[in-house]
């Protein structure tokens, strides 16, 4: 299983994917919004998402976990 993780605080300005979607390594998951950028968020490895922890307008920490993937 992997982590899809913020690499830095910030606002979720959109979610690409729900549970049960299968994705490939570095497609885009989810976009940040910091500082008036946005930034995309790719999946770390292909995977199956198994969990989808946050929402647009959901504000995040650094490190937070955005999703998981399984295998």
């Amino acid at each position: 299983m992997a982590d899809v993780t913020a690499e830095w605080p910030g606002r979720v300005a959109e979610v690409h994917v729900a549970v049960g979607d299968n994705v490939d390594a570095e497609q885009e998951l989810f976009t940040l919004e910091s500082m008036k950028m946005l930034t995309p968020i790719p999946a770390p490895s292909a995977g199956q998402v198994s969990e989808v922890l946050v929402a647009v307008d959901d504000f995040v920490d650094e490190g937070a976990v955005l999703a998981r993937l399984a295998d």
